[in-house]
């Protein structure tokens, strides 16, 4: 065959193919309302062949109600559009063209079934400039601890009792009220959570003035109300397998009728759990260069708790235009045990064993908090003017005990000398926050403004006790008492407005903080007046149908948190401790993002942040003393450089994907306390993948499994580095008894990659590392059961109006 005969064959087939291509990329568009003509939003579309029990392809709506199925050969589809609470609607359509159904209108079901029949149903994501909202409820997400739930939710990064949005701490929230606890009350609350009752995670990157000035990320928590009339509940457990087992038992409870909504839960978890760390650090001569002793020491950590956690709302509808909520959440304690065993090989500067070490040490405490709230809302006109107010009071309490025995050796393993103490402590924590807003229309707009008081006091002592000869003698220089008081003033306006094609958000706070610290031993430590702004600013431009832009600007203050301030000790071994560091000043925060969006499924950020005097914990070696001290500190700042991608969508009827990804660089810049060098810089560029798959296994949608994968490449915390970090979640759930049940079973960090996460120090005159291996691996399988009658009988405008009072009391 000529070379001429050849090209021509190829430029046939070339063309036989893109005719066949272009002969099956037809598609059907429309838009899906309700009765009312509102748009209806993650409503399943799925477009079946003609005599075809399986469908071509579905999708499901975004917010504005719109659909777009793509990829389609011409002839005849039978397309059927389904969403909970709506009679199914079913349309038979010829296609030889692109189509455009224009709208389609969905009848509410004039009885719902059973609300104890609960589908299984895709967790979905709503991203918006500045916000995701994950939501979760009654997905296989929704099994195991909130803690767990948080691991697998898009852009938040949980390492050990850390959580992280975007590489900063976020406020967190639950049920639209911020949880005054410290990261680790923080964890503890959440993993004692049953995600079984959580309906969505809000993470909001760029808060509006309504917010604290301390929540320059924030994660909101929604737990689940009923919407509907009449009673259901449900009972849960979940067992998960580690190297120890752990399980939680739970059962919650909806009532509602026209003018009372109830919830009530209750979760008793009990859990075991091992850790094991390798620590290595290198003491240095005066001379900053000579190795003085190497220090090896393998520690391990077994830990018992039990807990109580019980929440309980109660929502009044004194009349149309008034409403009143009280909440209550309580967490009880009463049993925590840490047994800490550490061995230690000290090494002289010619890396001979010179001596050995052993500690034993046992910590138990017991701790409870206490949540109340009190919100009332008020429709002051037909044009949604609303006037609300809240007040909230947390009592917290932590009781806690160690004891601390090390024996030391010589090289040859004789006995050297034993060194003993123990500590009693105890604190009581009293917060008290008040505050009314006013939301109104204006000039097109929503227009809102409040003021909020809080006040905090906080009272911690510390009784320190050296052991000799099995007696325990008070030792009255390392013993403490501290009060901690903080009271803020704030107040805050905030403007939104929508045209056809811009919206914008601007808003300002003003924050006054009075803080007074006092140590017995220190004396007065801390005490601060201060006043200052924090605007916010977002701005979004649709270029047209498809694409739009935007830019925001916000301004937020980091203070530490009083548990931070508290100069108290925490002692892992007798070299070994935590403290905290009653000089502690605020952090002023400023961070600027652009936002691209593409048809609501794809967004590109590029984004840039800058803390003066950022808070972190640093990792600090005596080369005198030798020993290792964690303390809460200041750095002179920390900024980081980001570029993000986030994708989501049903990718056919059966497959729904996440994928995020942010390459970033971060910098934290300290000052070398330990060292003759004033600064340094702890910096490195990064890269953070993740992504989740949500696949239907069965024609009946009972069946569904999850598989969620994330990694993190280079990043830094304070002094310390830390490389490669990866995990790969998979979870499957079935639906039972015509779906009164469902059976969840799964596997996290299915290939333990986890366990080899290890962080380093090393400059100057630092030079240490451990090496952690949690518990990381889990089996955990997951029961639910739901019971009850309720029936939906309240009308479309009701429904309506339930929903929106349940998003108000949230």
């Amino acid at each position: 065959m000529s070379t001429y005969a050849m090209i021509r064959l190829i430029l046939f087939f070339c063309c036989l193919q893109g005719g066949f291509l272009m002969a099956q990329d037809l598609s059907i568009s429309g838009k899906v309302t309700n009765a009312e003509n509102a748009p209806l939003s993650f409503v399943n579309v799925l477009a079946y062949k003609v005599a075809s029990e399986a469908p071509s392809t579905g999708t499901t709506t975004n917010e504005d109600g719109a659909f777009n199925l793509n990829g389609l050969e011409a002839g005849n589809y039978k397309l059927i559009f389904s969403y909970i609470g709506f009679e199914d609607y079913i349309k038979t359509i010829e296609l030889s063209a692109n189509k455009n159904l224009g709208n389609i209108f969905l009848n509410e079901s004039a009885e719902m079934l059973d609300e104890t029949v609960v589908s299984a149903k895709l967790p979905t994501v709503k991203k918006t400039p500045g916000k995701l909202i994950f939501n979760v409820e009654n997905s296989s997400f929704s099994v195991g601890s909130t803690m767990d739930l948080l691991k697998k939710t898009p852009g938040v990064v949980v390492i050990g009792e850390d959580i992280q949005v975007k590489f900063s701490t976020p406020t967190i929230y639950i049920n639209g009220k911020r949880a005054y606890l410290s990261s680790s009350e923080v964890a503890s609350l959440l993993e004692n959570m049953d995600a079984a009752y959580i309906k969505s995670v809000e993470v909001i990157t760029n808060p509006s003035a309504k917010y604290d000035a301390e929540a320059g990320t924030v994660l909101n928590i929604i737990t689940s109300k009923a919407i509907s009339i009449g009673y259901k509940g449900s009972v849960d457990a979940t067992y998960e397998q580690g190297i120890y087992p752990k399980y939680n038992f739970g059962t919650s409870h909806f009532y509602k009728n026209n003018w009372l909504n109830v919830y009530a839960s209750y979760t008793f978890g009990k859990r075991k759990e091992y850790k094991e760390d390798d620590n290595y650090i290198k003491f240095f001569q005066p001379d900053e260069v000579s190795a003085k002793s190497i220090w090896e020491t393998k520690f391990d950590r077994t830990t018992e708790y039990e807990n109580h956690y019980g929440n309980v709302t109660l929502d009044f509808t004194l009349s149309d235009k008034n409403s009143l909520s009280l909440t209550s959440n309580i967490s009880v304690t009463p049993k925590v045990d840490y047994f800490n065993n550490g061995e230690s090989l000290i090494y002289n500067s010619q890396k001979q064993v010179d001596s050995s070490a052993t500690t034993l040490s046992h910590v138990n405490f017991n701790k409870n908090n206490l949540a109340f709230a009190l919100d009332y809302s008020r429709s002051l006109n037909e044009k949604g003017a609303t006037l609300s107010a809240s007040a909230n009071y947390i009592y917290y309490d932590n009781i806690q005990n160690q004891s601390v025995s090390s024996d030391y050796f010589f090289a040859n393993g004789d006995f050297l000398r034993n060194n003993s103490f123990l500590t009693n402590s105890k604190q009581n924590n009293n917060i008290f926050t008040g505050q009314a807003d006013v939301s109104s229309e204006l000039l097109g707009g929503t227009f809102e403004t409040g003021v909020k008081f809080s006040n905090v006091n906080t009272d911690s002592k510390m009784d320190f006790f050296d052991t000799e000869n099995n007696s325990n003698i008070f030792n009255n220089a390392l013993s403490d008492n501290f009060n901690y008081k903080e009271n803020i003033y704030a107040e805050y306006i905030n403007f939104e407005k929508d045209w056809e094609k811009w919206s914008i958000s601007i808003g300002l706070r003003g924050e006054y903080t009075d803080i007074d610290a006092n140590s017995r031993s220190l004396g007065r430590v801390n005490n601060q007046q201060y006043f200052d702004f924090f605007p916010s600013a977002s701005f979004h431009y649709t270029i047209n149908e498809n694409n739009g832009i935007g830019l925001s600007y916000s301004r937020s203050i980091q203070r530490p948190r009083y548990q931070s301030l508290n100069p108290f000790k925490y002692f892992i071994t007798e070299q070994n401790f935590n403290g905290g560091n009653p000089n502690l000043v605020p952090a002023i925060d400023d961070k600027v993002t652009l936002t691209i969006d593409h048809k609501g499924k794809l967004f590109f950020e590029f984004y840039y942040e800058n803390v003066e005097n950022s808070l972190d914990v640093l990792t600090f070696q005596n080369n005198e003393n030798s020993t290792l001290e964690s303390i809460d500190a200041n750095l002179i700042k920390s900024y980081q450089y980001a570029f993000d991608i986030t994708y989501f969508s049903s990718i056919n009827s059966w497959w729904w994907l996440h994928f995020n990804t942010s390459t970033f660089y971060l910098a934290n810049e300290f000052y070398a306390l330990q060292s003759t060098q004033e600064k340094y810089t702890n910096d490195t560029f990064g890269q953070y993948l993740f992504l989740t798959n949500h696949i239907t296994l069965s024609k009946d949608r009972s069946f569904t499994a999850d598989v969620t994968g994330k990694y993190i490449s280079n990043f830094v915390f304070g002094n310390r580095y830390f490389k490669n970090q990866s995990f790969v979640n998979i979870s499957f759930r079935k639906d039972l008894w015509n779906k009164r049940a469902s059976l969840t079973i799964g596997v996290d960090d299915i290939f333990d990659t986890l366990k080899d996460m290890a962080s380093t120090t090393r400059y100057y005159n630092q030079d240490n590392y451990y090496y952690a291996n949690l518990e990381y691996r889990l089996l955990r399988v997951g029961f639910k059961y739901n019971f009850g009658n309720a029936r939906l009988r309240d009308n479309s405008k009701q429904i309506k109006t339930d929903e929106g009072d349940r998003l108000e009391g949230n």
